[in-house]
């Protein structure tokens, strides 16, 4: 298994490194094709031969063989898309006021600003936001189809129902918080039920969680939702992940009604909604930043997210954005309670929520025959790809085993063949698709849109929501070539300012005093007149390249979706180019770059029109797609070619769509500039950025005072660890970084192209497969604490950028390196924290994280569901069935478990992330109890202090004799262990499968095993101690080397019958020594392993009079402080306040568990 996935992954890296560009990659997107001349494409797949993608209307076309010599009939799909005919819609309702974004557009559309209602819940915001189907107007040219959902294309999103305006409209309506002043949200599912609110696209029931519900008989309905704040710092309940969603109320086709970590927020309504409808809470503690709210719902979200369940969300914080306003920057909000204040530059501010759709053409018969479902959209609506068109064909005729209108691969027709459990996956009408890519880019929900501003600079908050495609994106000024009518028939040029001039991707000689134009040298672009810059492309690219002589503003970016960047980034435009060297490891991957984003990145750009006034300026984008091996066919440009022998599109006319370059357009007035000075920005932001975000996990040259560094501490391609001094501390820290993986193969039940993350396993050589894919349904890896930092190392075996995603915490992107060795330093606009990063093909990337538990001021439960919970429990087959540590085979069964406080990391390429590219995450903020006896172990895995067979843990590892021990040895979740006469087992897996065995404490009589984060890294270690004096196995070996390497230490000297106790006392992630006796308590506060006396150390007493008692030490509360406790045969007293004295309940705690169980000992960790 382990050499067939290996080869499979070799298979595709070589096809990619073979590539040479406008060849068509092993992915692919849309196309459009009238009937051929048999045998275009095997029968079995389509008797009529043909594809079965369809592109937005476009007027007549017809299909053209690859000779040209046969031409179809002519096919008339529809009035075609004019470009930047319909203003991009604005801020609120009202009329326009000239050059801004504010206001409804031609077609009625805006961004509606919801309306917090401020009493309800005191020191909240609270809004009411229900969910509907209605239709509304995306392009003057689509048809006006009308019914009682409206007019115009149908739609699936959302709409305030408290507030004033109560309309449905396109991505909203758009919430605007506060910094520290939280958010709560009554969530309305008002859809249809009993197949009354089945989606308008369509649905794959083979997909995870789209199908049948685990009794085998009744399924998952399509009318399921939640809300996913993507971005903030949420409680696990209100995070939205894809097992919290419900469905309407009366819906009674299907026992499954709401998704099995479903939970309220308990101190709204008592916790307790009517059917239909779920409540969120959001904390909004985070620096301020743009961020969306979207659909997370199991097995459907990517279809959810197209249909248009998204809508915007912005933090403000005041502090900053006051600071950012004396810094020049156009665009803040300094008073969110109050908009209409002239104290907001609302009039400088530009919202862009930039998507790709295809719509239904008019003859969709023709493009797309499959296209049948009554439920699915008429001319005019979402088109969605639905059928798995195969590269491979093995019988074709012409002996080349391959379709012309083939996008993925099939594992059945690859080599090495791939088995699948069903086969017959081409003759499908409806399946899922790797990627989605669609031909029309739409903003803030209009095609093409136009945009009057004034010569002036404004602040663009810019997001790409697209389910699946990347964008390139730069500004230039519209062809000057071009008149506004035809010189040769005099009637209107439909392209007039409303193309880029383009040029051949030329090599050029260098510019020199006599050659001074169509040449290369070092300014910026077009500067001087006729210079191209070193960057821009020369590799003979159909479609060629924008002339740098028409580029327009560069964009100064200040902020990530993170919040503020350290320093600005100045953004010059800049096509996309690619790394040609073929001795690189990373070849064909993309090098040159202008602004450029993923999905669900974000960016907050300054541009300035001052230079261009009475000009127009267009947003262009050139990314390829997929990212990096591009396919010819779903890049849509004016003057394109006649892709219609391949299952493309006609020839894109100038002036309309389909395009996919040209997004938008800035029509900049005739008056008078006012020039942007960035100086005070540049001054400013440093210091801005330091007052508003957490430091850094690693400091960095990058980053100002105090979270800068002396050198950059960057990861080798061989490395495991990280050595670096951390932002406050003195002394440096070597930290593990936790391997994890990105591999791309295909599914085992249809064999579809996909890609999974997993781990790596460390410590091996070319000889031993390294790669440990994992399904969502495995039991989780990723396990997180409060305030700890990890380092993940990620691996990508495959071809595609990914955009990864991570729910919870943001993360810093410390750097990637390539597998031949080259370092790559982040981005300058990637610096600061992330929550979506991109990760790239044949690299490794390091990424930092430091999560923290949200507050909140209520009582959390943990997720406890099944682990798949599509199926029965006590099945096994389903599951991947390796053992994440040591690569062997074990049997997981499918069973309750607790996941803690759930969350997600996953590929936020929609068509990825359901397609299996998704992880759990456990978060569990605080230790939990439990007791070993006789090998035998009862772990409170729910956390609710009392035995629950269903969720907690029993757990055999050891003998009887054995002494207990607990730790996170690699430094990813709780795991137990024993010791013994100074013989360690450890469980290294959590699953006993892999142990690993030390000897440390050996010839010690009365030795005593110690455990604990000696050194700060997030690591485990082992210790023993004797009598007062302390062995501490500082370097994590499991062996003594002697000191300084490792420690002894004497702290408890002479207390008779003292008992070691550990525990981070002061809560800075290095754990601590100290010592209990009879009741009292004496702790090393200061961490140097000697007792100083008070203040400096202390005493408590705690468990005193209690016979028997022995120490029990944790974080009880998930503060990220070590508090104490006492276990008492079965009963346990636990210092809950950390004042280190017995208070009495409810302020401290008791609970009963162990109780009954002979020789019970206690055990702490976060199982």
């Amino acid at each position: 298994m382990n050499r067939q996935r290996f080869s499979i992954i070799m298979s595709l890296v070589l096809a990619l490194a073979a590539l040479p560009l406008g060849v068509m990659p092993v992915q692919a997107g849309p196309g459009t094709l009238a009937t051929p001349p048999p045998p275009d494409y095997p029968a079995s797949a389509t008797p009529s031969g043909g594809t079965f993608y369809a592109n937005s209307p476009a007027g007549n076309w017809q299909y053209t063989d690859v000779t040209g010599t046969y031409k179809s009939a002519v096919s008339n799909s529809g009035t075609p898309l004019r470009k930047f005919v319909d203003s991009l819609p604005g801020l609120g309702s009202g009329a326009r006021p000239a050059g801004t974004a504010l206001g409804a557009n031609n077609l009625g559309q805006y961004l509606p600003v919801a309306t917090p209602d401020i009493a309800t819940y005191t020191g909240s915001d609270y809004y009411e936001i229900g969910l509907k189907d209605y239709r509304a107007r995306m392009h003057s040219d689509l048809p006006l189809t009308a019914d009682t959902l409206g007019t115009g294309t149908k739609l699936r999103g959302y709409y305030q129902k408290n507030g004033t305006d109560h309309s449905s409209q396109y991505l909203g309506p758009l919430i605007i918080a506060t910094k520290n002043k939280p958010v709560r949200i009554k969530f309305f599912n008002e859809l249809g039920v009993n197949g009354a609110g089945d989606l308008f696209i369509p649905v794959d029931t083979t997909y995870m969680g789209a199908g049948m519900g685990p009794d085998g008989m009744n399924a998952y309905t399509q009318n399921r939702a939640d809300l996913h704040l993507h971005g903030g710092h949420t409680p696990w309940i209100s995070d939205g992940t894809p097992h919290q969603w419900i469905t309407p109320a009366g819906e009674t086709s299907t026992p499954y009604t709401t998704g099995a970590s479903m939970q309220n927020v308990p101190d709204m309504d008592g916790g307790v909604e009517p059917p239909g409808v779920s409540t969120y809470f959001y904390t909004n503690n985070q620096s301020g930043r743009l961020m969306f709210y979207h659909d997370h719902a199991y097995g459907i979200t990517r279809l959810n997210v197209y249909a248009g369940e998204a809508a915007g969300y912005i933090i403000i914080d005041p502090t900053e954005e006051a600071a950012l306003k004396s810094a020049g920057v156009p665009g803040t909000i300094s008073n969110p309670a109050t908009l209409t204040d002239t104290a907001n530059d609302l009039a400088h501010l530009i919202p862009l929520v930039i998507q790709d759709k295809s719509f239904v053409p008019q003859d969709v018969a023709v493009q797309d025959a499959k296209w049948t479902n009554p439920k699915w959209g008429v001319y005019g609506d979402l088109w969605f790809p639905h059928v798995y068109e195969t590269n491979q064909w093995p019988t074709n005729p012409d002996l080349t085993g391959a379709n012309n209108y083939g996008r993925w691969d099939y594992g059945p027709w690859f080599w090495p063949v791939f088995p699948v459990q069903f086969p017959g996956l081409p003759s499908f009408n409806v399946s899922g698709v790797p990627e989605s890519f669609m031909d029309t880019p739409v903003v803030n929900g209009t095609a093409y849109p136009y945009l009057d501003v004034q010569p002036q600079a404004y602040r663009l908050r810019i997001l790409n929501a697209a389910n699946d495609r990347m964008f390139n994106l730069s500004l230039f000024t519209a062809d000057p070539t071009l008149t506004p009518f035809d010189p040769v028939t005099g009637l209107p040029n439909p392209g007039y300012q409303k193309e880029v001039k383009i040029v051949p991707a030329l090599p050029r000689p260098a510019c020199s005093a006599t050659v001074t134009t169509d040449c290369t040298c070092t300014g910026a672009p077009g500067t001087p007149v006729g210079c191209f810059p070193p960057t821009w492309p020369t590799d003979s690219r159909a479609g060629g390249v924008p002339d740098p002589v028409t580029a327009g503003p560069s964009m100064i970016q200040i902020g990530t979706e993170g919040g503020l960047l350290p320093a600005p980034a100045v953004i010059d435009p800049q096509p996309v180019n690619y790394e040609y060297n073929r001795r690189n490891i990373v070849v064909l991957n993309v090098l040159d770059k202008a602004l450029f984003l993923g999905p669900a990145e974000r960016a907050d750009v300054i541009v300035d029109f001052s230079a261009y006034a009475g000009k127009t300026v267009i947003l262009y984008n050139d990314a390829p797609a997929p990212v990096p091996a591009f396919d010819p066919r779903i890049d849509y440009y004016t003057n394109g070619p006649d892709n219609t022998w391949m299952g493309g599109a006609p020839s894109t006319k100038p002036g309309y769509g389909p395009n996919t370059r040209t997004i938008m357009q800035f029509r900049v007035a005739a008056a008078t500039p006012v020039p942007f000075n960035p100086a005070p920005l540049t001054a400013a932001l440093p210091t801005i950025y330091a007052a508003s975000q957490p430091a850094p996990v690693v400091p960095q040259t990058g980053y100002p005072a105090p979270y800068t560094a002396a050198t950059d501490t960057y990861s080798t391609i061989s490395a495991t660890s990280l050595t670096f001094t951390p932002v406050g501390a003195t002394t440096p820290v070597t930290m593990p970084m936790r391997p994890k993986t990105i591999q791309e193969l295909f599914t085992a039940d249809y064999g579809r192209m996909n890609a999974t993350l997993g781990v790596e396993l460390p410590f091996t050589s070319a000889l031993t497969q390294t790669t440990i894919p994992l399904g969502y349904i495995d039991p989780p890896t990723e396990h997180l604490a409060n305030g700890k930092p990890q380092l993940w190392k990620i691996t990508h075996n495959g071809v595609d950028t990914h955009a990864i995603h991570f729910h919870l915490n943001d993360v810093q992107v410390i750097n990637r390196v390539g597998w031949d060795g080259a370092i790559r330093p982040p981005d300058a606009n990637e610096l600061g924290w992330k929550d979506t990063v991109r990760m790239n093909p044949l690299e490794d990337i390091v990424v930092a994280m430091r999560p923290t538990t949200p507050p909140v001021p209520f009582p959390l439960p943990d997720s406890v569901r099944p682990l798949d919970v599509t199926m029965p429990l006590g099945t096994t087959t389903q599951f991947t069935g390796v053992d994440p540590y040591s690569g062997t085979p074990i049997t997981v069964t499918n069973q309750v478990t607790s996941f803690g406080h759930e969350y997600v990391w996953h590929c936020h390429l929609l068509g990825h992330e359901e397609n299996d590219m998704m992880r759990p995450i456990v978060f569990k903020p605080n230790d939990r109890i439990g007791v070993f006896t006789n090998g035998q172990w009862y772990l409170d895995a729910t956390g609710n202090n009392a035995w629950d067979a269903a969720g907690d843990r029993l757990y055999t590892f050891g003998i009887p004799g054995d002494i207990p021990v607990s730790g996170e040895w690699d430094g990813n979740g709780a795991k137990v262990g024993v010791f013994n006469n100074g013989t360690w087992i450890l469980d290294m897996s959590g699953n006993g499968a892999s142990n690993t065995t030390y000897s440390f404490g050996a010839g010690l009589p009365g030795a005593m095993p110690v455990t604990g984060d000696w050194t700060g890294n997030g690591a485990t270690k082992i210790g023993v101690f004797v009598n007062g004096t302390w062995y501490l196995d500082l370097n994590g070996n499991g062996a003594w080397d002697g000191t300084p390497t490792d420690g002894i230490f004497n702290f408890g000297v002479g207390l008779t019958g003292a008992i070691p106790v550990t525990g981070d006392w002061t809560g800075n992630g290095t754990t601590k020594i100290g010592v209990f006796d009879n009741g009292t308590w004496y702790l090393d506060l200061n961490g140097n392993g000697a007792w100083d006396g008070t203040p400096t150390d202390g005493i408590f007493n705690f468990g005193g009079g209690l016979a028997g008692a022995v120490p029990a030490t944790g974080d009880w509360t998930g503060t990220g402080t070590t508090k104490i406790g006492v276990f008492d045969n079965g009963t346990w007293y636990l210092d809950l306040n950390g004042n280190g004295a017995w208070d009495g309940t409810p302020i401290d705690g008791t609970h009963a568990f162990g109780a009954g169980l002979t020789g019970a000992a206690p055990i702490i960790g976060k199982w």
